[in-house]
């Protein structure tokens, strides 16, 4: 591929037919109702532990990380090295790769990290009882207001005291009731009615703040050929400015960066209910090549939930690394951080020929999306996208 062989073209979208799905509403009584008795189960064990003389403890198995998925971002390697001496953790070798972990309230920083975990329960057993939810964000504050403070220094780690409760419970995070903030948007010809009666017209000036997928939507209508996938914010909000939804007669979504749980859920969702081709657009370095693959393959933290998040027919539209030089991109070296990520992308067991073939190339230099897009005001959405897509040059 050169520079010359792009050519702007004429997008004079197709009429595209409009597709249509009502999502029954499921009703989780069943669900709740066993996480419920789950829950104080799990509390009387600990009642009985300290009746009976013994500091408390609490263990659960979860899958192990790069058995299954290889995936893992920067900030789930963030959120585990929050604790990195609270808790005591046995690998076992078997086919389903699973680790035991134990949370125990005599050593010495896992009382911390014990507590916020109790406190979770606490909060997921009385919004599973009202059949309730609230943001995790929300909760947050509530802990930065009481006694429990010491207990949240940093969002992140409520958020990991939520996945680990998940695993103890052996349920979805988002189960629980105690629900990420959105922070992806979409934008296109798509109507989304919640089961409120709400209803989110995705065509509004810079996308529609996406919400919880999973019990929440009941009912999605779409006219687009595609979705495409794009990681930064800032490159969506320009692909609208130059309408790339009408050019391309597309849906566009960004995770702003790594993807949230309701992000995922709605590119799975468009993809497999309505049969929507998916393509990704992320930086040419190793933490855009990363997320590409949560969108594909899955991630770490939630490696149990795989089926119902990863998307294993997203495409990989670009940047590649290998058509940089052709683009006559001016490229940057490699930090350590790359390095070391890219490393451990080369090392999964889902990375075939043509991932690695990129990777090799992408030890050279790495690049941004604005780089390909800042040729000419319109290169990204009138020249570099239609030709990709319409030369069906993905990997």
């Amino acid at each position: 591929m050169n520079r010359e062989g792009f050519r702007f073209t004429d997008s004079q979208p197709a009429d595209v037919e409009e597709k249509k799905i009502d999502i029954p509403v499921v009703d989780n009584t069943e669900s709740r109702t066993q996480l419920v008795a789950r829950i104080e189960s799990i509390t009387f064990s600990i009642i009985q532990q300290i009746c009976s003389g013994r500091l408390p403890k609490i263990s659960y198995s979860s899958s192990q990380n790069y058995a299954s998925t290889g995936t893992q971002t920067t900030e789930e390697i963030n959120f585990e090295s929050q604790f990195p001496e609270d808790s005591e953790q046995i690998t076992e070798e078997s086919e389903q790769h699973e680790r035991k972990s134990v949370i125990s309230f005599a050593r010495k920083r896992g009382k911390d990290k014990f507590a916020l975990m109790i406190t979770v329960m606490a909060a997921a057993h009385r919004l599973l009882i009202t059949n309730s939810s609230i943001t995790r964000r929300s909760l947050y504050y509530d802990l930065k207001k009481e006694k429990t403070s010491n207990l949240v220094p940093e969002q992140r780690n409520l958020d990991q005291a939520v996945n680990h409760v998940a695993n103890l419970l052996n349920c979805a995070p988002w189960e629980l009731n105690l629900l990420p903030t959105s922070k992806g948007l979409v934008a296109g010809e798509l109507i989304l009615t919640l089961n409120d009666n709400r209803i989110i017209d995705c065509k509004v000036p810079g996308g529609a703040l996406i919400p919880m997928i999973s019990s929440n939507v009941i009912s999605v209508r779409a006219r687009a050929k595609m979705v495409l996938i794009v990681e930064k914010d800032a490159v969506f909000q320009k692909l609208l400015e130059n309408d790339c939804t009408t050019s391309l007669n597309s849906i566009i979504v960004t995770g702003k960066g790594y993807p949230d749980v309701a992000t995922r859920m709605l590119v799975k969702l468009l993809s497999e209910k309505l049969e929507l081709p998916l393509y990704a657009i992320v930086d040419a370095d190793p933490f855009g090549v990363d997320i590409m693959c949560v969108y594909r393959f899955g991630s770490a933290t939630l490696s149990r939930e795989r089926e119902s998040l990863a998307c294993p027919s997203v495409r990989w539209l670009g940047i590649h690394p290998s058509e940089l030089l052709a683009l006559g991109v001016n490229t940057v070296p490699l930090t350590e951080f790359d390095l070391s990520k890219l490393l451990a992308l080369e090392c999964r067991p889902y990375m075939r020929d043509a991932f690695l073939r990129e990777l090799r190339v992408l030890r050279t230099g790495k690049a941004e999306i604005e780089s390909v897009s800042s040729f000419l005001g319109k290169f990204l959405a009138a020249t570099y996208l239609p030709c990709k897509i319409k030369g069906d040059d993905y990997v």
